[in-house]
């Protein structure tokens, strides 16, 4: 069995956040991933350190090579042309103009490769009026919208519990935009840049309530839509132990299975009741899911279709025999740590299974496998290092 991207080089220059998990979704697929970073982070003292943490009980990222090159210099950039002729694609996450100033930019690159694929990721993409303005994923959620339909209607908006805008609208949306290039450049032989704003990844996302909105003007508030709590069948709800079911009865089977269940079958003719029914249905739902413990009501309601789910707490997901063994949590072999737990890989290929191929533990790890691979010796190697060009 061969690696779905096997052959595919990519070289990475995002560190942060959407960077490493688009690094990872394309390393676990099979391409040769270089992280370039500069020759010595560490004085930095700054956020590249977070990126990639070093200790004795630290990992490292599985399926990716780091390399320390200073591309501020003349002789750095030299090799990282040389790079770019045998690499597929360049993946950047600079501010926009940045890379343009480091002479890396995609108009530069595509002459020493046509064939390149160039990513720039950013948070508002490479033009408009955002395009220079800093910020993170709860500023890109903000401006998308998300942010404010997420919460109660009575309350103010509710941070969500992961990273949405970083790996879904940017890392994620980064690797499928660089395979359907690669793709494209097998029908063409050409590159081409790939430019991925996380804002524009969660605006996509809302098109269920976007695309009414644009078309019928049909407005939507925080918590007052059909998938945000506005109905008892879509809600969340605390059990007797303390803890939480999600219930998601959506279609008129299962929502009504759900109201045989629950003892009030006079209910579901009022599936979508908005006045004193519904009221009075969430006061039911409330009152009657705090009478047995969430694991009590999981047997119960799973008895039939109903569509429910306890709410797990992190500790519950790393222990749950569904994920087990749909291999989302696993253990690894680790070249100096024996084995480690990882999150597995969401893509599952029949003929191009997941591995863990190598592993990036430390800053410029990689650096002296490259640089022979590029035809440079030993002493050459030595003098570059000793110049702070190469770490």
């Amino acid at each position: 069995m061969c690696p779905a991207l096997d052959g595919i080089r990519i070289l990475d220059m995002a560190w942060f956040g959407p960077g490493p998990f688009c690094a990872t979704l394309l390393g676990d697929l099979g391409a040769e991933i270089i992280k370039i970073h500069e020759p010595y982070p560490q004085r930095r003292g700054g956020l590249i350190m977070y990126a990639f943490p070093e200790g004795p009980d630290f990992p490292g990222q599985r399926n990716c090579k780091t390399m320390g090159l200073d591309l501020k210099s003349e002789t750095g950039r030299g090799i990282f042309y040389e790079l770019v002729g045998t690499a597929d694609v360049v993946f950047e996450s600079y501010r926009p103009g940045v890379v343009k100033r480091l002479k890396v930019d995609y108009e530069t690159l595509k002459e020493l490769n046509p064939g390149i694929v160039y990513t720039s990721l950013s948070g508002y993409g490479q033009n408009g009026p955002y395009r220079d303005f800093v910020g993170h994923d709860l500023n890109y959620i903000s401006i998308a919208g998300l942010l404010g339909l997420t919460g109660t209607p009575d309350g103010p908006p509710v941070i969500p519990g992961t990273l949405v805008a970083d790996f879904a609208g940017g890392g994620m949306a980064a690797a499928l935009g660089i395979l359907a290039a690669l793709m494209s450049r097998e029908k063409t032989g050409k590159g081409q840049f790939v430019d991925v704003a996380m804002t524009d990844g969660i605006v996509e996302m809302l098109f269920l309530w976007l695309a009414p909105y644009l078309n019928y003007r049909a407005e939507f508030k925080r918590g007052d839509t059909i998938f945000t709590g506005k109905y008892p069948w879509y809600n969340v709800y605390e059990t007797k132990d303390g803890k939480y079911i999600s219930v998601a009865a959506f279609e008129t089977w299962f929502y009504a299975n759900l109201c045989q269940l629950l003892g009030r079958e006079d209910f579901v003719q009022y599936q979508f009741d908005e006045g004193p029914r519904r009221d009075e249905m969430f006061h039911y739902f409330k009152q009657t899911f705090l009478t047995k413990t969430r694991d009590e009501w999981l047997e119960i309601l799973r008895s039939r279709d109903t569509c429910v789910a306890p709410v797990h707490s992190i500790d519950e997901v790393a222990s749950d025999p569904h994920l087990l063994a749909r291999g989302m949590i696993r253990e690894l072999p680790h070249p100096t740590m024996g084995t480690v737990k990882q999150v597995g890989s969401m893509l599952k290929l029949s003929d191009s299974p997941f591995e863990a191929r190598n592993w990036a533990t430390r800053f410029g790890q990689h650096t002296d496998e490259i640089m022979s691979q590029l035809g440079y010796d030993g002493e050459r190697i030595k003098a570059l290092r000793q110049a702070e060009v190469i770490s």
